[in-house]
């Protein structure tokens, strides 16, 4: 499959540059939206711009539904209001409030001005909810009855809005003010008598969210609960939407990127952003940090600079010792994120990370202050300095690997991103206390350590 793309996109280009526009317009024909997508994406801006409006509305819509959000800003910059009403009139409601969200302000209230009446309530609704809430990601297309009514006129329905609803696994009852009462299983209304009512065959305890539920909230609610589709409310109850299961891939797939981008200290703007000068003005922040940390670091040792000019062997292993505290500490965190994102930060949940986060941190510390003792050793000839370098090795990755764990779960109570403490923030600081604490235990056992230092 990655071959016949990759052929696609280099006819498509050949096609461009040969100047045969015209055959632009067949050259994704027969090819599946999620395909054309990818597509899209691996082309130059004026050839993307010129291929996409060669498709027809209904297939440009969809196409531009799966595009990733720098290809869609990039596709929606050459697009005209006549141009984006089409391809909004066809969308699902959350799909068009996606799209909608990455048009300029004046771009979007004049979009909203030209589509229809039904589609401007719908979206309007939807526009006025975080992205990365419940409300943001739910689709206002639901099939919704009355309690009472009979099997027999659901299934009416269902084949009468099947077409302009798409993913219709339950079928949600509300009573006379829109209050969610219960939930019938598509699959249910096979197998149910057609003369019982809904009410009769209905379930009642169903899993629900509220608009403003968190999206990496709503995301471990599917994974928990095994979930299709899910009701989301307002404040009284009403329903007001529902999520499906694909876009809950989606947020994984958002909120991934994300959490690698922070790691590297950067941001998840920099895969679609082409201007250099925003792109350093992303990352200089960062970059300014983990600068600042090695000044302080520079700093620390120069405090120690005697210590270091009366055994200078000490100098060779500070590099082990910041590699080696960053290192736990990113792989502390790491994990502690990763369990925060699907999990609880309950009393009981925290502590219970911390005390297993510092078990691995003594088994670790052990073996591999055992293995630089014995490097040190062998190497220097100098037992007493590779048992003060194994100890010291030993303190820090218990140090590191409580800090690593320990500052997502304290952003994560503060409510700030805990994928902010697997970027510079735990390895700058790691490195500056590393060698305050290294150099600090040396210069202690200066004396002890100098009766017995061969300089090798």
């Amino acid at each position: 499959m990655e071959y016949q793309l990759e052929n696609k996109v280099e006819y498509i280009i050949s096609i461009f540059e040969a100047g045969e526009i015209s055959f632009l317009g067949n050259a994704l024909e027969g090819v599946k939206a999620p395909d054309a997508a990818e597509i899209l994406s691996r082309l130059p801006h004026d050839i993307r711009a010129a291929l996409f409006n060669t498709l027809e509305p209904d297939y440009a819509s969809e196409v531009l539904t799966l595009t990733d959000e720098g290809v869609t800003r990039d596709i929606l910059e050459g697009l005209e209001v006549g141009e984006i009403v089409p391809l909004i009139n066809r969308m699902a409601s959350d799909d068009a409030a996606d799209v909608l969200n990455l048009l300029p302000n004046t771009l979007l209230h004049e979009v909203l001005r030209h589509i229809s009446r039904e589609d401007y309530r719908d979206l309007s609704e939807l526009l006025k909810f975080d992205e990365e809430s419940a409300g943001g990601l739910m689709a206002r297309e639901l099939l919704t009855v009355k309690d009472g009514i009979k099997i027999a006129d659901v299934i009416s329905l269902i084949r009468k809005e099947a077409e302009n609803i798409e993913h219709i696994q339950n079928i949600f009852v509300i009573d006379g003010q829109g209050v969610l009462l219960g939930k019938i299983p598509v699959i249910s209304l096979l197998i149910a008598d057609p003369q019982s009512r809904v009410d009769e065959v209905m379930t009642r305890d169903i899993v629900t969210v509220t608009a403003d539920t968190d999206q990496e909230e709503v995301a471990g609610i599917f994974a928990k609960y095994d979930l299709y589709s899910l009701p989301v409310l307002d404040e009284k109850g009403k329903l007001v939407g529902r999520i499906t299961v694909d876009d809950i891939i989606d947020v994984i797939e958002e909120e991934v990127n994300e959490d690698i981008t922070m790691m590297a200290g950067t941001g998840d703007e920099e895969f679609w952003e082409r201007s250099p000068l925003r792109l350093s003005r992303a990352r200089l922040p960062w970059l300014l940090t983990g600068l600042l940390g090695g000044i302080a670091s520079a700093i620390v040792m120069n405090h120690f600079q005697g210590s270091l000019e009366s055994i200078l062997a000490l100098v060779f292993f500070v590099p082990v010792i910041t590699a080696m505290g960053g290192n736990v500490g990113i792989q502390s965190s790491a994990i502690v994120v990763r369990e925060l994102a699907v999990g609880g930060t309950s009393a009981v949940q925290t502590s219970g990370k911390l005390f297993r986060e510092l078990k691995v941190s003594l088994l670790n510390g052990l073996v591999l202050g055992a293995v630089l003792l014995l490097a040190v050793s062998l190497w220097r000839r100098d037992l007493r300095l590779g048992m003060l370098l194994g100890m010291c090795l030993f303190i820090i990755i218990i140090w590191a690997t409580l800090m690593g764990a320990f500052v997502p779960l304290m952003l994560k109570k503060m409510k700030i991103d805990p994928a902010l403490a697997t970027g510079p923030f735990i390895t700058t600081f790691n490195d500056i206390l590393g060698i305050l604490i290294y150099l600090g235990i040396a210069t202690l056992f200066l004396d002890w350590l100098g009766k017995g230092y061969n300089p090798g």
